[in-house]
């Protein structure tokens, strides 16, 4: 408890893994997650809701964290709003520095949506210091909304599936294995949709750390941001026809770059991108 005490009223961090994290003891993005959320003396819950292995999931990142310095992890499978409510659930939960979600079936995270153990994940996330993480399934499940589907190469309501997160991040709808799947198209379709939603596409191994209304890039991949935000959309008669989309803004982030997400404008270390200044 006296722990706890000193986190009280200090904002935690997200940090958002497009998935394929690298899980060496280098400079991958799981690193800069235990030491966010206390190194050697981080306290791990890993959420396996999303995945069909369990057993394998929470062995591999026991394991990862363990090369890391890490020996307190702890596995919540959580298959159902039941568990996700249940006392012992939230005492788990309460005692983590630092919680991930694995990547899966993002679907089934849905279940959790609305529940207690959310509630207490935002309520820790914005008081108490606590650190989430998500990686692939887990990373689309921390906005308001979460694609949990779709394909194809225009941009057209058919193109993606979106239902509602965790609501850990506002205004952002987030997609994953991003470049290596070819996915722009469906975060365009999403972000068409409602053009008040950042659009944020990440890289393998590459993730955002989110805090203090900005995100700075980690890892060794690419983050694709759309703003949509001053755009045009002409919707088409239906859902397999492409919509036109005029004044689209896109920024690509590698490491070292950030994004405030107030003002939506990148920067590249300290320095502000152009948007700012032209």
């Amino acid at each position: 408890m006296t722990e706890r005490r000193a986190d009280a009223g200090r904002k935690g961090r997200l940090l958002i893994i497009g998935g394929a994290e690298n899980r060496t003891c280098g400079s991958g993005p799981l690193e800069t997650f235990v030491g966010l959320a206390g190194g050697e003396d981080a306290r791990v819950v890993v959420v396996t809701t999303a995945t069909e292995v369990p057993e394998e999931v929470a062995e591999e990142y026991t394991a990862v964290f363990g090369r890391l310095g890490v020996s307190a992890v702890r596995e919540l499978r959580l298959l159902g709003r039941a568990a996700a409510d249940s006392a012992a659930t939230l005492r788990a939960l309460d005692a983590a520095t630092g919680v991930l979600f694995s990547g899966g079936d993002q679907s089934r995270i849905r279940t959790l949506v609305g529940s207690k153990t959310n509630e207490l994940l935002k309520r820790r996330l914005d008081q108490e210091g606590l650190v989430i993480a998500g990686t692939s399934a887990g990373a689309t499940a921390m906005g308001h909304w979460m694609i949990l589907g779709g394909h194809g190469h225009e941009v057209a309501a058919s193109s993606v599936k979106v239902g509602p997160g965790l609501a850990l991040l506002d205004n952002v709808l987030i997609d994953m294995h991003f470049n290596e799947r070819g996915r722009l198209p469906r975060l365009m379709s999403g972000i068409a949709l409602d053009t008040r939603l950042l659009g944020v596409g990440i890289d393998e191994d590459t993730a955002i750390v989110v805090g203090d209304g900005r995100f700075d890039v980690v890892g060794t991949g690419v983050v694709t941001v759309v703003d949509a935000g001053q755009s045009t959309v002409a919707y088409a008669a239906s859902d397999d026809e492409p919509m036109a989309m005029f004044d689209v803004s896109l920024h690509l982030l590698p490491a070292g770059c950030a994004f405030q997400m107030h003002d939506r404008l990148p920067e590249i270390g300290n320095m502000r991108g152009p948007a700012e200044g032209e």
